[in-house]
């Protein structure tokens, strides 16, 4: 049943990298679909091996999850509200089914080449659009269903990932699809003319870095010139357009514009202003989802915060907010604990979605949580906290009571 339950979850991260290409009428992304499936299979498990395991991360998201779900109380918008507090309602059980079912480093590897490639989908739809002239923006190419932003950043994600199971995984078909993977994402970070992508890609391969001393010497020479040589070869076919608009990186910052993101962070600030609690209301916030309703007045139209931090110190207050930073706080500790390849490759996933957030709605994403979640259980994995005494709490419904 385990076997089982871990496939499940494998199915389910491969579909994160492209879940916006596909949506079912009724009930939203196919990875939401399949992790309905992916509950229902673990809730057997669960029951027919009779040992659910609870971390105190699943704790501290619960309290999150609680909070934000207690904003619908005074939210400005009800209806979005709702609509957040089921969403984090399925990506807390994601986070729980992360941690309960990964117990073994090979594990850690099959999650991480999972969501490698499910990356590989979004390539393949990507390369489709640009070889069939479908624009998602003006210029600009990205799979179906998907912002060009967020695909940039979803495909540098799995670069580190790709540079680790390179040298970890067992030499065959996968581990060339992993070496291959960095080249194949930054063609599409550069077809889909995505600054922040381009940014986060390069940290991305900062990684490649750190792994390159783990290599042969024979590897080492070979493959930044198959690199070079590969980039060499796709260059000419990077559209100038996604090269120009890349190459505004500087004057997009010097400017203190960013592209009109500096304006709606400037009316969330004078709502402060115009609160009608004083200015208390920053505590508590207006609700999940209220951000758009809440600039609307002063930018004549609802706009996202572009801000995942932001957004989250608008919508759920002070009060939310620390309880992100705690879940964070969590994460960041438990990378630290881990030996020291594990830990450069969480930390450059984290630098990477700290950079992303910045600019991008990336609080209620999947992708947020499942990198939080399986760097927890990499650490636990990695560090050997399955064992008693460990911020692990199992419950044994047969009698055996509880281990601490």
């Amino acid at each position: 049943m385990h076997r089982i339950a871990s496939l499940s979850i494998w199915l389910l991260i491969f579909t994160i990298p492209w879940q916006d290409m596909l949506m079912l009428p009724g009930i939203g992304t196919v990875s939401r679909f399949v992790g309905i499936l992916v509950i229902a299979v673990s809730f057997f498990a669960t029951l027919y091996l009779q040992q659910i395991r609870v971390h105190l991360l699943n704790l501290a998201m619960l309290l999150f999850w609680a909070w934000g779900t207690t904003t619908y109380l005074w939210s400005i918008n009800p209806e979005g509200t709702w609509t957040a507090i089921i969403s984090y309602f399925q990506i807390m059980v994601m986070m729980w089914l992360l941690l309960q079912w990964t117990t073994r480093p090979e594990e850690i590897e099959r999650f991480l080449s999972a969501y490698v490639l499910g990356c590989y989908v979004s390539v393949g739809a990507t390369l489709f659009a640009y070889l069939y002239h479908m624009e998602s923006a003006y210029k600009r190419f990205a799979a179906p269903g998907f912002d060009p932003n967020d695909l940039a950043v979803i495909m540098s994600l799995g670069i580190p990932m790709a540079g680790y199971l390179a040298v970890t995984a067992r030499q065959g078909v996968l581990c060339w699809l992993y070496r291959a993977y960095p080249l194949m994402a930054l063609g599409v970070v550069f077809l889909t003319g995505s600054r922040t992508g381009f940014l986060v890609a390069l940290l991305g391969c900062s990684y490649m870095l750190w792994t390159y001393r783990d290599l042969s010497f024979g590897k080492k020479l070979a493959f930044p010139l198959l690199g070079i040589v590969a980039f060499l070869i796709i260059l000419p076919y990077i559209p100038v357009d996604s090269l120009e608009r890349i190459h505004t990186i500087g004057s997009s910052v010097s400017s203190g514009d960013l592209n009109y993101r500096t304006r709606i962070w400037a009316a969330a600030m004078e709502s402060l202003e115009h609160d009608p609690r004083g200015g208390l209301g920053v505590l508590w916030g207006v609700g999940w989802d209220g951000f758009p309703i809440l600039v609307t007045p002063y930018l004549g139209e609802p706009y996202v915060s572009h801000n995942a931090y932001l957004s989250i110190i608008m919508e759920t207050g002070l009060i939310g907010f620390t309880l992100f930073c705690l879940i964070f706080a969590m994460v960041v500790y438990h990378v630290f604990r881990m030996p020291r390849r594990e830990q450069g490759l969480w930390l450059t996933l984290l630098a990477m979605w700290a950079i992303a957030a910045m600019v991008l709605n990336w609080e209620f994403r999947k992708e947020t949580w499942f990198l939080f979640a399986l760097a927890v259980a990499h650490a636990s994995v990695a560090v050997g906290e399955r064992k008693e005494g460990a911020d692990t709490l199992a419950v044994f419904p047969s009698g055996k009571g509880l281990e601490r």
